[in-house]
């Protein structure tokens, strides 16, 4: 059986929702409590997952009932004050339904452990739930709900204990019963209980009557909805878990998991994120003594340069958790918690989730979004919490008692300061160079004679360089960037290659995918730490006078470590180490030196006659002695393979194993884990480059020293070269994790795969592994084989030298040009590809054939048919952009699918004018990252909207066009002004969860109802359950883009080691997708690396319904693949924006060819005319007459090759969809038919055919789950001005307090003006393209006005019309503005105290805001929060100045962010005129409303807005002009 880690154990499931929580201000439960946040939580279903109607899960957390139990135990003739006793508690468990006895004897197993705990159990009840609220799926797995009342028994021989050791009892006691038997502990607490059911909010109020009673009672609420990415959710996986409900998802699960283990935390098995974060909080309150408040602090703690901020004792107690713990729960995050008698609420770091703080009379809320509260019955101003920050609250006998961050803050590091001591811990936030003692010490390892380039080389050969390795060195140690390349990865898989490699070349890199997205390393740089702690870890028990030796270096990175003497003076290489924040390798070690045996070397080699497994057995072994004899610093050495017999052992192997064993190795209890002892130090020449260091970072080592590469890096100029080859790979360690959603290298941790590794090698790493199995993988006896191979090579006689890799482009652009052409028949093309394919397969599908019937059942040909859908084929121009593409090119795909009757797709680049409309049923419109020329007619000239999550090529990266590039025409399509920088950020801003994804699905069908919705995700481990998450959402398409996809430009290490083959996304995707009876809802279409008809045929045999090609559609055209596509030099014409040969020579070019327009779709109809002819003879070879009754039918492949060295077995199963529909029917938007949205919209149009030019509505009742207002009348709108319908303006007031719905005038246009009175939530205005979206604040039911706040990317890539928000506004705020004017009229009211750090707690606006503006105009009227301006390229930014307040210049300069090329400069006189402009229109807006004492407040600052008001504006070119990434 291939092992290819399909199976559900190895489902990483994760959950994106809706939170909500109430906490009664008097302290005192109350029923009301609890209704409220279930109607809350039916008023969010919009925020839940569901499949047929049925809901993923909905649950709270809840007071224990006490109330309700004295009852019960009264009915039962039991003592009702027995539900009052300190230690009465209740347990609420899931028993798996099966054979009764089966389930009696768990049962019975639970009834001892309580007994042998001290516990009696008072009354059981079971099934006090109704069965007929739960939907098909519910009743078909739902358990047996038993609850135990239980106290402590008076009567036991050892009672139980009191307190905090009572609660730690009850802790042990539920991980005892969910150890032995499957039984899930919802809740068992003296404080707390659960109810959850697998369904929706109403569904939960009716399937436990005890929710419907009057005396079930709650001072606190904790509700979630759940939305999981996986369709097989569960009753144990519903929210809340014990003590939390979580919205988001850890993208450092893995570390965080292991971080608990070596604490000896016991997880819930095939946990999900949240669940295993819930334990691992509650262990550390049970276990270690922590509070709630201290435990999710010190689990997520505020960035280093928040923590710069705050007084020297609050960095000592951050520098020692962070020292002690460290930044394992990093992901998007919104936390709604509470354990015993305190809550928390918090976000993220990077304020990823919406989390809004909201008061009533009663209640203080915290929820996903504010619309829950009605305006009428707050009493303060709702506001989202900023990222980073957190709000306790007590509740006391004398009521709530709420801790804003600050005073929280002072509250943990009293407790904390009570058990650890952590004095001047703060130290190691600055680097501090190494001590002044060992200043004198030599930097010479050994003296040796001087090796010959001969010499070097072999040694090169032998530790498995190849001559990339050397050409990425040179670029890095000459520029400090790592090299842009073009087109894709064209060389083979490892485990196919000819040529040695080593085994992280076998290792494929995954990224962030739409649950948890990339994050921006350029513009978000605060954020970004590759900070490493060396040495032995503080212990949590609290050991104390223990004093150990530890670093805190600012990079893993260590310099020196030459094998002979270093290429600089220890006077020029120590400054310049320290400079970088981190140590030479000799330095560190001599840190150490006075602590005895504080330093222990490994020297990673074979001994003579052994294999691996027994080296692996020896090292490890001495690892643990070296460990338990106290070591420090563990170094891995391998500086003496290939000398002195010592063998060759794979570094990252050896790493691995180590690491392993070590944190396996058992420890006596309240002893720390041996893992937490040490540092690994990894110095080893099989270091050759950023995939190499951050596989092995991932697998354990702390810090690495790559010696061999600053060896080749020192050759000519060793100061600057080995500085730029430092910042080279410091910047890809940053990227690699910011492409994951991770900003600190410390929570990296395995996020990698393989492909073809033997089971027992793959046991050694951990990670998903493909197609390895007993019958086909690399196995040890390989690695022992190729170790002798490498033995060999050093003592050979022979010329050795480092590999040259094998691609195959090169080898095929000029025939495929020729039958573009039509000078060659498409057939020689064909032949040719499968020649190479035979003789060197690059791919797994080039392993496998068809299984072709004879020719008596073939069909004729012209009776077999290949069309899918309304297209005559079943391909598609995959997505590239005008801008990345030359003018003639980018129509010629557009024409050239016309007329072939396929599809072509536009790109993230819009689309030239006259092309708009032209081509509804064959043309695709991407929505990326950029938004560029991304508006609601963009959005309703065709019928398919593509939204870009990610490519194979590149994913998790965004991209930039430089000036240079933006032509007049290319401005144009793209709404922007030429000449300007335009970035595109890594993530979609408004996509930060599957709820999310579903939001703006359903935008885009309401903005075009008729318009299908493709989703386009790369290749990675996860697929299938990304794939359901995504179909879930409402997709009509899935696109998976495999890693050796093309790209107009990527890193170089993008490019190679960066996400799976597309034939495991399709085949995975698809038997997701069919095992949760979603496929018949959705197509998949596959992208990545296609040449030919047969390689779209095997795609479709694994389950494609249409296949994308783009490299191919350019060489077509005329590429020659020389790669320079991101230079703006390419001397055919494709990639590039010149257009004459006059301008190419001005340029420097020697040759320039332009492309002609009707030759250039000549030849695509040619080619693609040829790929179809081919596609039809391979059906009909396969015996069908219809192309889409292949789709899935793997079972029709065979593999005919290596098969030892792989087993596709897992492929080749096949799985068919059980549906007669030929293409799925268009999926309606969830917002429902006869919505509001709708029905404004068609009042709207309806009075406007009647005559009526000028349309005014007035809206009352909107509430939360009202969704996209306004959308639907902007489409409307546009499709009748493309009939040649006019209308002069739409205006619709909601002036009744409404807090309008996510997404609310999304796509608007021109002439259709929004008025709120109250407030709008997430995607406020999003891309409008004119118009007004005015929020204002509203009165409450005392005549308060209040409110006027905005959720979180208010106006994201906005670029015509004005918006105004009188309130706060949630984080990103005018990201991506392009051209649109914003007003942010929220005063500050209180003094800054930016002495209190956090920043964004105190902001009107809560971070990030203005990130990547192109062009427009923003006033603000309060504080603008921290990180602003990052990206910015054009427009500008007007910030008040209130001294008297604290908001000074140099308090607002604090506030721009790092990546900002900015100026914070006074008003010139354009700016006097736009300021004075923009507060003339706000006053206006406040008079309309009556607000005339705030009107007064702006006519006062109009007299001298120079005085009152500072200007940001940009730099001009921001980015390299020679180079494009997009």
């Amino acid at each position: 059986m291939a092992n290819n880690n399909l199976g559900k154990k190895l489902v990483e499931e994760h959950d994106a929702c809706g939170i909500v929580a109430a906490v009664e201000t008097s302290g005192q439960p109350t029923h009301e409590n609890v209704q409220r946040i279930l109607e809350a939580l039916i008023q969010m279903n919009h925020r839940a997952g569901f499949i047929d109607g049925e809901g993923d899960g909905t649950g709270i957390l809840i007071d224990v009932p006490r109330k309700l139990w004295t009852k019960k135990l009264m009915k039962n003739g039991l003592p009702g004050v027995w539900a009052d006793h300190e230690q009465f508690g209740v347990a609420h468990l899931f028993v798996p339904k099966t054979d009764e006895h089966i389930m009696q004897g768990w049962m019975e197993d639970v009834r001892r452990k309580f007994a042998d705990n001290g516990l009696a159990i008072l009354l059981e009840q079971t099934d006090a739930v109704n069965t007929q609220a739960l939907g098909p799926k519910g009743r078909q797995e739902e358990p047996l709900f038993w609850q135990l009342a239980f106290r402590a028994d008076e009567q036991a021989e050892s009672p139980a204990p009191v307190g905090a050791a009572y609660e730690a009892l009850l802790f042990r006691l539920t991980c005892a019963i969910e150890a032995s038997t499957p039984i899930h502990v919802c809740s068992l607490s003296p404080y707390s209980v659960v109810y959850k059911v697998r369904g929706s909010a109403e569904c939960l109020l009716n399937y436990y009557p005890d929710l419907q009673n009057p005396e079930l009672r709650s001072a606190a609420t904790v509700g979630h909805n759940r939305y999981s990415t996986n369709t097989s959710t569960v009753f144990e996986r519903v929210q809340p878990f014990s003590l939390l409900g979580h919205n988001g998802e850890i993208n450092t699960i893995k570390r965080l998991r292991e971080e608990a283990e070596m604490l000896g935390i016991q997880l819930v098995e095939g946990g999900s994120d949240s669940q295993d974060m819930n334990r691992t909080i509650e262990g550390l309150i049970a276990e270690y003594g922590f509070s709630l408040f201290e435990a999710m602090e010190m689990i997520f703690p505020p960035i280093v340069n928040e923590i710069k901020n705050f007084n020297s004792d609050l960095q000592d107690l951050y520098m020692f958790y962070r020292s002690a713990w460290g930044p394992f729960a990093q992901g998007p995050a919104g936390i709604v918690s509470r354990y015993g008698r305190e809550c928390l609420f918090g976000v993220d770091a990077l304020g990823l989730r919406p989390l809004w703080r909201m008061q009533t009379e009663t209640s203080t809320w915290f929820s996903s979004e504010q619309g829950v509260v009605p305006l009428r019955e707050m009493i303060a101003e709702p506001r989202p919490l900023a990222p980073g920050e957190k709000i306790g609250i007590k509740l006391t006998e004398q009521g709530a008692l709420e801790l804003p961050y600050h005073e929280l803050q002072v509250e943990i590091l009293q407790r904390a300061s009570k058990r650890y001591s952590f004095a001047n811990f703060r130290r190691s936030i600055k680097f501090g160079a190494p001590r002044a003692e060992f200043m004198n010490g030599e930097l010479t390892v050994e003296v040796a004679k001087q090796e010959s380039p001969e010499e070097r080389e072999r040694l090169l050969a032998a530790f498995g360089w190849e001559a990339e390795h050397l050409d990425l060195v040179d670029h890095q140690s000459s520029t400090g960037m790592e090299p842009i390349r073009s087109l894709g990865y064209d060389g083979p898989l490892a485990i196919l290659s000819s040529e040695r490699q080593n085994l992280a070349d076998y290792f494929k890199e995954s990224v962030a995918v739409v649950t948890n997205p990339a994050i921006d390393r350029e513009r978000e740089i605060e954020h970004f730490s590759t900070r490493v702690v060396v040495g032995p870890r503080p212990s949590l028990l609290g050991h104390q006078g223990i004093v150990y030796r530890r670093v805190e270096l600012q990079t893993p990175l260590l310099l020196g470590g030459h094998r002979r003497t270093a290429p600089l003076s220890r006077d020029l290489y120590r400054p310049l180490a320290h400079k970088l924040g981190t140590y030479l390798f000799e330095d560190l070690l001599r840190e150490f030196e006075d602590v005895q045996h504080a330093v222990a070397v490994l020297n990673i080699n074979r001994e003579h006659g052994e294999n691996v497994p027994e080296a692996l057995q020896r090292l490890t072994q001495e690892a643990v002695e070296a460990v338990v004899g106290g070591a420090h610093v563990l170094v891995l050495d391998d500086r003496f393979t290939f000398r002195h017999g010592a063998g060759y052992l794979d570094p990252h192997l050896i790493t691995s194993a180590v690491h392993l064993a070590l944190k396996n190795y058992p420890v006596a209890k309240k002893a720390d884990n041996l893992r937490r002892r040490v540092s690994l130090v990894l110095r080893s020449a099989g270091l050759r480059n950023l995939h190499d260091i951050v596989i092995a970072i991932g697998l354990g080592a702390d810090s690495v020293n790559p010696y061999l590469l600053w060896e080749l890096a020192s050759h000519t100029e060793p100061l600057a070269m080995i500085k730029n080859l430092y910042d080279a790979l410091q910047k890809g360690l940053e990227k690699v994790i910011s492409t994951l959603g991770i900003h600190e290298l410390r929570g990296y941790d395995r996020l990698f795969s393989s492909i073809g590794f033997h089971p027992e090698l793959a046991a050694h790493f951990g990670t998903p592994n493909f197609y390895g199995s007993d019958q086909g993988g690399l196995s040890f006896t390989d690695l022992e084989k190729d170790a002798v191979d490498r033995e060999a090579l050093i003592q050979s006689p022979e010329k050795a030298r480092v590999a040259r890799g094998y691609h195959v482009y090169p080898r095929l652009w000029k025939l495929v040009s020729d039958v573009a052409q039509g000078s060659k028949p498409y057939e020689e093309y064909t032949e040719k590809v499968q020649e190479l394919e035979a003789k060197n397969p690059i791919s797994l599908r080039h392993l496998l054939a068809p299984k072709v019937v004879e020719e008596s059942l073939r069909p004729a040909l012209e009776k077999v048919d290949v069309s899918v859908g309304q297209h005559s084929l079943p391909f598609l121009i995959s997505s590239m952009s005008f801008g990345s593409q030359n003018e003639t090119a980018f129509r010629a795909y557009a024409e050239a699918a016309y007329r072939l009757d396929m599809i072509s797709l536009n790109g993230e680049g819009g689309e030239i004018k006259d092309m708009i409309g032209k081509y509804p049923n064959h043309r695709g419109m991407q929505i990326a990252s950029g938004r560029f020329g991304v508006n609601i007619e963009l959005l309703n000239s065709a019928n398919l909207l593509e939204i870009k999550i990610g490519q194979g090529a590149k994913p998790g990266e965004g991209g930039h066009l430089p000036g240079t590039k933006v032509s007049t025409k290319v401005a144009a399509a793209r709404n922007a002004q030429p000449g300007t920088d335009l970035i595109s950020p890594s993530n979609n801003h408004d996509i930060y969860s599957i709820e999310d994804l579903a939001q703006m699905i359903d935008e885009l069908k309401i903005a075009n109802p008729n318009a299908r919705v493709a989703v386009k995700v790369p290749v990675v481990p996860g697929i299938g359950t990304i794939a359901v998450g995504v179909a879930k959402a409402g997709a009509d398409v899935i696109t998976v883009s495999g890693y050796d996809g093309g790209t107009g430009a990527a890193r170089a290490h993008a490019l190679r080691h960066v996400g799976l083959p597309t034939e495991i996304g399709v085949k995975i995707a698809h038997e997701e997708l069919v095992a949760s009876g979603l496929r018949h809802l959705v197509e998949l279409w596959a992208d990545g690396g296609i040449k030919n008809g047969l390689d779209a045929m095997k795609m479709i045999l694994l389950g494609a319904n249409r296949i994308g090609f783009g490299t191919l559609a350019m060489v077509a055209v005329g590429c020659t693949a020389c790669r320079g596509c991101h230079k703006d030099t390419c001397h055919v014409g494709i990639a590039t924006q010149m257009d004459s040969v006059e301008e190419a020579k001005e340029k420097g070019l020697k040759m320039f060819v332009p492309r002609e327009l009707d030759q250039s779709i000549d030849r695509l109809e040619r080619f693609f005319s040829g790929i179809g002819h081919e596609l039809k003879q391979w059906t009909a070879k396969l015996g069908a007459t219809r192309t889409q009754d292949l789709v899935g039918r793997a079972d029709l492949l065979e593999q005919v090759k290596l098969n030892t060295r792989l087993d596709l077995s897992g492929l080749l199963k096949p799985c068919v969809i059980e549906s007669t529909v030929q293409v799925p029917a268009v999926r309606l938007s969830s917002v429902g038919v006869n919505s509001l949205t709708e029905r404004m919209s068609m009042e709207a149009v309806t009075e406007m055919a009647a005559g009526g030019g000028i349309v005014s509505r007035n809206v009352e009742g909107a509430i939360t789950s009202d969704r996209v207002l306004g959308s639907h009348l902007s489409g409307n709108l546009t499709r009748h001005r493309f009939k040649g319908e006019q209308f002069q303006k739409a205006s619709v007031r909601l002036d009744d307090g409404t807090i309008a719905g996510n997404g609310f005038a999304a796509y608007n246009t021109t002439g259709v003006h929004f008025r709120v009175q109250g407030g709008a939530q997430d995607g406020l205005g999003k891309t409008s393209y004119g118009g007004k979206v005015i929020v204002l604040k509203g009165l409450n039911k005392n005549g308060e006005r209040l409110n006027g706040s905005a959720g979180k990317g208010l106006g994201y890539g906005a670029q015509r019309g004005l918006f105004i928000v009188q309130g706060v506004a949630d984080s990103r705020a005018g990201i991506r503005l392009s051209g649109a004017d914003m007003i942010f009229g929220q005063r500050m009211t209180e003094p800054l105290h930016d002495e209190y750090g956090m920043l964004g707690a105190r902001s009107q606006i809560k971070g990030f805001a203005f990130e990547y503006m192109t062009n427009g105009r923003a006033l603000v009227m309060g504080d603008p929060g921290p990180w602003i301006c990052s990206g910015m390229t054009g427009g500008a930014v007007y910030l008040r100045l209130q001294p008297e307040l604290g908001l000074t210049q140099q308090a607002l300069r604090r506030r721009i962010a790092k990546g900002a090329k900015v100026s914070l400069v006074p008003l010139d006189r354009a700016g006097i005129r736009d300021v004075e402009e923009l507060l003339t229109i706000y006053k206006s807006e406040l008079l309309r409303s009556g607000q005339t004492e705030e009107a007064a407040i702006i006519e006062d600052l109009l007299i001298s807005p120079a005085q009152n008001f500072v200007m940001i504006k940009p730099g001009h070119l921001q980015t390299d002009q020679d180079i494009a990434t997009e």
